[in-house]
């Protein structure tokens, strides 16, 4: 670690322990106003109970914050423990769906050797929505509808006590932060393609040998399934100002389709937009930003799908001339691209029994 890491993680050590302190005085005046009133609320320990009910769906446009964590070297499955059993549960109740959590691997020169680098993908029905879920201890609540909002989703009680324990303990192992990107865009659907093959026949001619990629006609037969280590491809692009929808509509009509038939699947290409709250990044007049992630089955799974050697695997139909067209013209309106590789956990949203406690009320008068 340079000498500029280390004063920068000493710097994160200190912020933390400031808002450690920070959350430790606002839990404690949240304790005094929430006095016991009543015998009932003593037996509860002091803390006044906030059931809820809520109202039906409100629309929105839904938003994706794709967040980076620092954490103490060897904490990824710590903290993705931490956050499937006692943090998300609460959190999927108020309505958000994380998506899963992945420890950068690739590129090696951009590895710390120190620390975890990690990113967490979790969607939102909308930018208010993700206001409302913000809590004291939500990365920035201070700046952005903070203050136990969360409380007015889905009330308090063991669960949302759960969720409090568990963001402490995942707070022990995260030494700072980048930020997060916030993302509007389209998430890779996952519907079915029908790509008919071509009415034509073949004749053999040899065994053990690979065709030159210039031969007018690549059909393939394939293999059983590969086993290996799944991996996402995180690819980070700037694109010619204002032409994201262009750019996504042909990722959607021609790459899409030829990379699921190749096995891979793709997660998502998206906008990065900049809400009132703490972005990663600044909105700029010349580019915008996107990210795309994709699944792979494993690293060479990817490797195999690379432009120059695709056609080995997928064959040069008018689907491979189509990706290879769409590739054209979205390399003609990307600025500047970097790509980084992980490996993580899916979370697929389980299901989850969060039964109501026993318990009475009426409207407060």
């Amino acid at each position: 670690m340079t000498g500029r890491d280390t004063h920068r993680g000493m710097a994160w050590a200190v912020v933390g322990a400031l808002m450690a302190v920070a959350a430790q005085g606002i839990h404690s005046e949240s304790a005094a106003r929430a006095a016991p009133e009543t015998s009932e609320q003593a037996d509860r320990g002091g803390v006044v109970p906030r059931p809820v009910r809520n109202d039906r769906v409100k629309q929105g446009r839904e938003l994706l914050v794709l967040r980076h964590h620092q954490l103490r070297k060897g904490g990824h499955e710590e903290f993705y423990r931490l956050s499937a059993q006692d943090v998300w549960p609460f959190f999927e109740r108020n309505g958000a769906r994380a998506v899963g959590q992945w420890k950068i691997v690739e590129p090696g020169q951009g590895v710390s050797t120190e620390f975890d680098d990690v990113y967490r993908l979790v969607r939102y029905a909308s930018f208010e929505h993700w206001q409302a879920t913000r809590s004291v201890r939500s990365s920035g609540a201070a700046s952005a509808g903070g203050g136990g909002a969360d409380i007015g989703l889905g009330g308090n009680g063991p669960a949302q006590e759960r969720s409090i324990a568990g963001f402490a303990s995942r707070g022990g192992l995260e030494i700072g932060s980048k930020g997060g990107h916030f993302l509007e865009g389209v998430s890779a659907p996952g519907v079915p393609y029908f790509m008919p093959g071509l009415r034509e026949q073949y004749d053999f001619v040899q065994a053990g040998q690979r065709p030159a990629p210039s031969e007018v006609r690549i059909p393939v037969r394939v293999d059983v399934a590969q086993t290996g280590d799944e991996i996402v491809e995180v690819r980070h692009e700037r694109i010619q100002k204002g032409s994201y929808d262009r750019f996504v509509d042909t990722t959607r009509a021609a790459v899409w389709p030829w990379e699921e038939k190749l096995g891979a699947r793709p997660m998502g290409q998206w906008l990065v937009v900049h809400p009132p709250a703490p972005n990663r990044t600044s909105p700029s007049t010349g580019y915008d930003e996107i990210i795309t992630m994709t699944r792979f089955a494993s690293r060479a799974h990817r490797a195999a799908m690379q432009a120059d050697v695709a056609v080995f695997m997928g064959g040069n139909g008018p689907d491979y001339d189509a990706w290879r067209s769409a590739r054209r013209m979205q390399q003609g309106l990307t600025l500047s691209s970097t790509v980084e590789i992980a490996q993580g956990f899916m979370y697929h949203s389980p299901p989850k029994f969060l039964p109501g406690l026993p318990e009475r009320y009426q409207l407060r008068k």
